[in-house]
C-alpha cells in the first residue's frame, strides 16, 4: 500500500503543472480488484452528484498497438469537469489510468475494457462517491468508451440516475468494432440498449467524428431517436464547445 501511494504522489507531482484537475481533491477509491483515481469537489451534501467518466485514454498508440499505460493524454473531459460550477462534481478515471495497480493487465484497456469486472468496479466507485456526498441522485457524463460505462451503470440503477449524458460514446461494442474492422472485444459485455428507454438521457455525437461516427450512433439508437444531438463540426474530443453550458447547467 505504501508503494502504491508513493507512485500516486510521484505521478501527481509530475503532472501538477499540466493537470487541470489540480484544484479538485484527489482521492483513490478501491473497488474490487482495482484502485481508481478520482478528483472531486463536494460542497453541498444531499445534492445530485455529477460524475464525469473518462474515455479509453491512451489505450493504443498511433500504429494501433496496445500501450503499457492507458492514462489519457487529452484534456477534453478533465477540462469539462473542472469548469463545471455544480456543487458536487467528480472526475472518475477508468481502471489502470493514472494508477497502475498490481491487478492491472493489458486486457483491462483492450479486449476487456467493458468486462463485468470493470463495470462492477466503476459502479462500486460511483456508489461510494454518492455515499460520500450523501445523495441518492447521480448525473452520469461519459465520454467515448466512458459513455458505455456510464450507460451500463445507468441501466443498473435507473431510479438513481437523474440524467445520463454521453459524448461521442461507444454504445454497442460489437457494431463499433465491426464498423472499423477491428478484433471484437471478446472479454467485454455489451449494453442492453432496450434498458435505456426509461432513463432521462441525451447523446451528443460529432458530425466529423471518425472514431465513433454519428451514423453509427443513429444506427444503434434509431434514426428517429430524439435523444441524439448532432454537433455538425465536432470531432472526437473536440468541437463540442457549444454543448458545454448545456451540460454544466444540468443540476
Amino acid at each position: 500500500m505504501k508503494k502504491l501511494f508513493l507512485i500516486i504522489f510521484l505521478f501527481l507531482s509530475a503532472c501538477a503543472t499540466e493537470n487541470p484537475l489540480k484544484n479538485m481533491r484527489f482521492q483513490p477509491v478501491s473497488s474490487g480488484e482495482y484502485t481508481l483515481a478520482t478528483w472531486h469537489k463536494i460542497k453541498e451534501m444531499g445534492s445530485p452528484l455529477k460524475v464525469y467518466i473518462e474515455g479509453d485514454g491512451h489505450a493504443f498508440d498511433r500504429k494501433g498497438r496496445p500501450t503499457d499505460d492507458p492514462t489519457p493524454k487529452g484534456l477534453f473531459l478533465r477540462k469539462l469537469a473542472v469548469d463545471d460550477s455544480s456543487p458536487n462534481v467528480v472526475y472518475l478515471a477508468r481502471p489502470c489510468q493514472y494508477l497502475m495497480g498490481k491487478n492491472c493487465t493489458q486486457k483491462d484497456w483492450t479486449t476487456g475494457r467493458f468486462s463485468s469486472e470493470i463495470i462492477d468496479a466503476m459502479d462500486s466507485s460511483v456508489a461510494s462517491l454518492m455515499k460520500k456526498a450523501r445523495t441518492q441522485e447521480v448525473i452520469l457524463i461519459g465520454y467515448s468508451g466512458g459513455g458505455m460505462i456510464a450507460s451500463q451503470i445507468a441501466v443498473r440503477h435507473p431510479e438513481q440516475v437523474k440524467k445520463l449524458i454521453t459524448i461521442a460514446a461507444v454504445l454497442d461494442k460489437d457494431m463499433w468494432t465491426a464498423y472499423h474492422g477491428d478484433e471484437p472485444l471478446t472479454d467485454s459485455i455489451n449494453l442492453d440498449i432496450s434498458k435505456l428507454s426509461d432513463i432521462n438521457q441525451v447523446h451528443y455525437v460529432g458530425g466529423k467524428d471518425k472514431v465513433v461516427p454519428a451514423d453509427l450512433t443513429f444506427d444503434i439508437l434509431g434514426n428517429d431517436n430524439a435523444n441524439i444531438k448532432l454537433i455538425p463540426k465536432a470531432k472526437h474530443g473536440s468541437g463540442f464547445d457549444k454543448i458545454y453550458e448545456d451540460i454544466w447547467n444540468v443540476r
